[in-house]
């Protein structure tokens, strides 16, 4: 148990870590975006650069918060029903239907992987007329898939554990708290 309550921690601690570092990526994005409309409505002089580079910030900035979002509950989900039921037939449901989140991860992963490091053996670049290279942008895909992965296997033994002794999985802080109680 020790093991894999050291797994949760070590995988939220990483992943808080992440995302908190991710989110700064919105700040350049929006100083980008507001210098091209700058120069593009006031000095009538738009950037080749500033709509690409945008897109790759931002695109990075989603895709890596998305583990973020998941340790979070974040994500939007239909609980008309759902939230009628006990934490336990919570856990049970959410076993079953993590099934669906863990094959499209897991096919994310095993597809991006394969097509990021072939951009990063090319060296691939955008044939825009600015050409940055793209493969950093790609590599992030599979890295928030890798990311993903984890955060969704934390939730699977948390739920794994509720179901089968009813007990919510008391991890760090609130582990310890538990223990001098």
């Amino acid at each position: 148990m020790r093991f894999l309550t050291g797994f949760i921690q070590f995988v939220d601690a990483m992943v808080d870590r992440i995302g908190k570092i991710a989110s700064f990526l919105i700040y350049p994005t929006m100083l980008v975006l507001v210098y091209e409309v700058v120069m593009r409505y006031y000095f009538t002089r738009p950037t080749i650069w500033a709509h690409e580079t945008s897109c790759m910030l931002y695109g990075a900035h989603f895709v890596i918060g998305g583990a973020y979002a998941l340790q979070k509950g974040a994500f939007v989900s239909v609980e008309a029903f759902y939230m009628r039921f006990s934490r336990r037939t919570q856990a049970i449901l959410d076993l079953c239907t993590w099934t669906m989140f863990y094959i499209f991860v897991g096919v994310l992963l095993w597809k991006s992987l394969p097509w990021a490091w072939e951009s990063f053996k090319v060296s691939e670049f955008s044939d825009s007329t600015w050409g940055p290279y793209v493969w950093p942008v790609k590599m992030t895909i599979p890295f928030a898939s890798f990311l993903m992965l984890l955060q969704g296997m934390t939730k699977t033994i948390k739920d794994a554990y509720l179901a089968v002794t009813g007990r919510e999985l008391v991890v760090g802080a609130d582990a310890e708290a538990a223990a001098g109680n």
